[in-house]
């Protein structure tokens, strides 16, 4: 996808037809790739129209059921001001919901967030996530029972967790104590390893019928070209396949997702970093390595 929006870019920059380089795509793949951050804002939320799908999404990977499910959330802007800070955030979705408790009103605010390459300040971004959100929750004058409540949903396609260690896809991350007593649940991490969850899809996932699992194996199918004959019965699956073909996106879309590719070249940019590190780290270990042989050398002849 990022290549494909990279044509389309480089097209619009040169004066080509940009219709030509999306009819030539459409041929080879019916549907876009729909983890793309892109086109899983545009899908997820019917282009800021709909939120059907993003709700029950969000609904399955929080393993909400029956009452307790997020009901008519509204779509926020993504992007959370840093006020006095330097740094803003913008996610790639964020909803809300209020909920009326005895005395009050609660509310619980829901990011979602699909990270395709990994990296080890990952953890730290997601982290970030939920301290912007918390900073950015009490008004002057208000007091601190007015915290709200916070969930980043990290869709990624890569491990959390090894399968050595874990055997879950799914891992709910809050704040505990050294006896592993829960201190507060209000600013909670949910992560789903795709990546995992599609590598064992047809052995030790295979009996998995959970909402997420369906989720999951029905987005891969579209992402693939493959049979979707088992999930057209479901309105929501029938739902995501209208709105993940590529012929529903608007070329002037395309152009613009291809001009704010700044996360891809962000992280690409980090890890360029991180791998001159690593060499500079080897070249000095062995240059280490090398004196302690020359000493060495140099003390049995003396």
């Amino acid at each position: 996808m990022s290549l494909f929006l990279t044509e389309v870019h480089q097209a619009k920059k040169n004066g080509k037809d940009i219709n030509e380089i999306i009819s030539r795509y459409h041929d080879r793949y019916r549907n876009v790739y729909i983890y793309n951050d892109f086109c899983i804002k545009h899908i997820l939320t019917g282009g800021g129209k709909d939120l059907t799908l993003v709700t029950n999404l969000a609904n399955a990977a929080l393993r909400l059921t029956g009452s307790d499910c997020i009901v008519n959330p509204e779509l926020e802007n993504p992007v959370i001001s840093g006020g006095l800070i330097y740094k803003d955030i913008e996610q790639d979705i964020v909803i809300s919901r209020r909920r009326k408790e005895v005395d009050s009103e609660s509310v619980d605010r829901i990011g979602l967030e699909f990270q395709h390459i990994g990296y080890d300040a990952y953890n730290n971004r997601l982290l970030f996530y939920v301290a912007r959100h918390v900073g950015n929750m009490l008004k002057k004058g208000y007091f601190y029972d007015r915290m709200q409540n916070i969930n980043i949903i990290s869709f990624q396609m890569f491990d959390y967790r090894p399968w050595e260690l874990s055997q879950r896809y799914v891992h709910t991350v809050w704040f505990q104590d050294d006896e592993h007593h829960t201190f507060s649940k209000q600013q909670t991490l949910t992560i789903v390893e795709i990546d995992k969850f599609l590598k064992h899809a047809n052995t030790d996932y295979a009996a998995d019928d959970s909402r997420l699992a369906q989720w999951l194996r029905a987005i891969d199918a579209l992402n693939n070209n493959q049979d979707f004959s088992a999930f057209e019965g479901d309105k929501h699956f029938s739902l995501l396949q209208k709105r993940a073909d590529l012929s529903t996106f608007a070329p002037e879309l395309f152009v613009e997702a291809g001009e704010h590719m700044k996360d891809d070249v962000e992280v690409a940019a980090y890890i360029a970093r991180q791998e001159e590190r690593k060499k500079s780290a080897e070249t000095i270990a062995k240059l280490q390595e090398e004196i302690a042989s020359l000493k060495a050398a140099l003390a049995k002849k003396s």
